[in-house]
């Protein structure tokens, strides 16, 4: 059931607490739904009781998954065999971020089944009375007080061989005294310097063979002490166990779904635009969805849909409520508990989605997890960041849409990027170039179009193919059903632009009202061997300001419009042959108080403080000064 789905007649939304249940509640909670196909489960979570572990698991895969800017809605499904007497069925090992007001779960067929109870509990991965932990702490035991022992043989050796180091300076020095006083054998002198010799080759062999035996245990307490760590980490780490109480009303095979929403999950949107044939007139239009998940759970063969509505508002029928005066907060308890269980969902998410995916990842081979996981990850918050603030100017404008991936989809829970194809239309299209010479000298061709391909397109880059050849990138912003666009497509080289100051006709006369004529001359010409029509645009100013005067507006060139429209642009069609060059001519006068060049050079300070309505009349004379600086 999708967030903002009404429920059903015969759905009955729960919300318990679990700690405080006495017999006659659960009777009549039971009684109460006996006839119920489907529960919602909104608020509760508690720890493992002392039954659960009797409960039978449920051997479940995820079906399907929608995506939206900052979650995801996750629906699993298992079979089960249904008898007429009550049972506890568990999803287990979920994450332990899983928001509990997003519970829901359903039998199918509705008539094989009634649900009686569903709870929501979350434990530790391991607990430090756990057998594998207190093994691993043993194994980590052992072979550190082997390593110590193999220290404390190291640190003797390097104490024996200090003591015949002084033992051979204390001979060397005897011997030179006895030799001064008395003779001394040479067979006396031989035997102090064969002890001292031996005695040091002996310390020496026995140091290497201690170093020998430490560096050989070294990988195995490394090892050691990362599993140990490990078995430790999962102490800290939470799983969700979801526990279903069904009674079949007769014996049979059923199908239990469950479905959650939990954090970790985003999408944006993508397009690729490929021209189709040498005229151009027909343009393929390829959407997608760019999705990126940490949140716990590979998704493997699975449906996947995209909203870009917000998983936290409420559908509901417009209707006017009571305009009240006065700081007085009307939100539903439901709605607060379920913003609460998710603020919940994600400060779990956040302290613990690395070690839980570095956990269920290991289980992939061939994944390195600790190099790729933290770039994954700023990729994806980078993502997230924009595609929230983009669904919300979408909303912003009442516009919401919903798309269904093609096939079925595989997306790693390591925050790898996958691309699913999300819309795909043959557009009839248009080739025009289009040219503004005061923006830009280049030239561009669009491609013009309708959106009849039966959904929205969503705004997000557009890769540009001509003929199988990447062209390039460029931006689409939001286009509705039915709505005509246009797309860049490439720069028209053979089209030369050019736009200068006619200096002759233009001029500066200061009086009581300066008095500035501005005349620009716009050349077009085709370098082409075909001939070409260019949609050139131009434009004169447009006075907000009162003591500004824009008159004596002149244009010439080839039929253009009748008049600048009201934002003051002025379109000409310029059909040209190949070689031909033509000149347009545009030329107003424009009449304003000698004063405003200094209210222009106005600190910027007082621009600060100025009034929003001013704006308009600071834009226009920042373009006065720019043309007078032209003159």
């Amino acid at each position: 059931m999708g967030c903002g789905d009404t429920p059903p007649d015969a759905m009955e939304e729960i919300m318990w607490n679990a700690g405080r249940r006495s017999a006659r509640t659960q009777a009549a909670r039971i009684l109460a739904v006996a006839a119920t196909a489907t529960i919602g489960l909104l608020g509760a979570s508690t720890a493992l009781a002392a039954d659960d572990a009797g409960a039978k698991d449920l051997a479940s895969r995820i079906a399907s998954v929608t995506v939206f800017s900052d979650r995801a809605q996750v629906t699993r499904r298992a079979p089960v065999a249904l008898d007429e007497a009550p049972a506890v069925w568990a999803f287990r090992r979920l994450p332990g971020w899983v928001d509990d007001g997003s519970v829901r779960v359903a039998v199918t067929p509705p008539d094989v089944g009634r649900i009686v109870d569903v709870r929501v509990a979350r434990d530790h991965l391991a607990r430090a009375t756990d057998p594998e932990l207190r093994q691993a702490e043993a194994a980590v035991e052992e072979i550190t007080v082997e390593v110590a022992a193999l220290d404390d043989e190291m640190a003797v050796l390097e104490a024996q061989a200090k003591q015949i180091e002084a033992i051979k300076a204390f001979s060397a020095e005897k011997i030179s005294k006895d030799t001064a006083t008395r003779d001394v054998s040479v067979a006396s002198f031989r035997q102090v310097l064969g002890f001292i010799g031996d005695s040091l080759r002996e310390t020496a062999k026995a140091r290497r063979d201690v170093a020998r035996k430490r560096a050989a245990l070294a990988p195995e307490l490394a090892a050691r002490q990362r599993k140990l760590a490990e078995l430790r980490g999962l102490t800290q780490l939470e799983e969700t166990a979801v526990f279903v109480t069904l009674m079949g009303t007769r014996r049979g095979d059923a199908s239990v779904e469950l479905t959650y929403m939990l954090p970790g999950a985003t999408w944006e949107p993508a397009h690729e635009l490929r021209t189709l044939g040498a005229a151009e007139d027909r343009a393929e239009v390829l959407s997608f969805a760019t999705v990126t998940q940490t949140s716990g759970e590979d998704w493997e063969d699975v449906e996947i849909a995209f909203a870009t509505q917000s998983s936290q508002e409420s559908i509901r029928i417009p209707e006017l409520e009571a305009l009240t005066l006065g700081d007085v907060p009307r939100v539903t308890r439901v709605i607060e508990a379920r913003a609460a269980s998710f603020s919940r969902a994600q400060a779990a998410f956040a302290g613990q989605s690395r070690a839980w995916n570095e956990f269920v990842q290991k289980g992939n081979a061939g994944v390195r997890f600790e190099e790729l996981y933290d770039d994954n990850v700023k990729v994806f918050q980078t993502i997230q960041s924009r595609t929230v603030r983009l669904f919300q100017q979408l909303q912003k404008r009442g516009t919401t849409a919903h798309f269904r991936g093609t096939g079925r989809q595989t997306v790693r829970g390591d925050g790898r990027t996958a691309r699913v194809v999300i819309g795909r239309c043959a557009l009839a299209s248009a080739p025009r170039i289009v040219a503004a010479p005061e923006e830009s000298l280049n030239a561009a061709v669009t491609l013009r179009m309708v959106n009849s391909g039966g959904q929205a397109l969503l705004p997000g880059k557009v890769a540009l193919f001509r003929d199988g050849a990447f062209l390039g990138m460029t931006d689409l912003d939001f286009i509705a059903e039915g709505e005509e666009f246009a797309v860049f497509l490439n720069v028209a080289d053979q089209i030369k632009l050019a736009r200068v100051l006619d200096r002759k006709a233009s001029s500066v006369v200061r009086k009581a009202r300066t008095r500035m004529q501005v005349a620009f001359l716009v050349t077009v010409e085709n370098l082409g061997a075909a001939p070409a029509t260019v949609h050139l645009a131009d434009r004169v100013p447009v006075s907000e300001d009162r003591d500004i005067r824009v008159d004596q507006v002149e244009l010439t060139g080839p039929e253009p419009e009748p008049a600048p429209d009201g934002n003051g642009l002025v379109h000409w069609t310029v059909a040209l042959q190949p070689k031909e060059k033509r000149t347009l001519r545009i030329a107003y006068r424009i009449e304003y108080p000698p004063t405003l060049v200094l209210q222009t050079h106005a600190p910027a300070a007082d621009e600060g403080g100025a009034a929003p309505s001013a704006a308009p009349a600071k834009r226009i004379h920042r373009q006065i000064m720019d043309l007078e600086n032209m003159l």
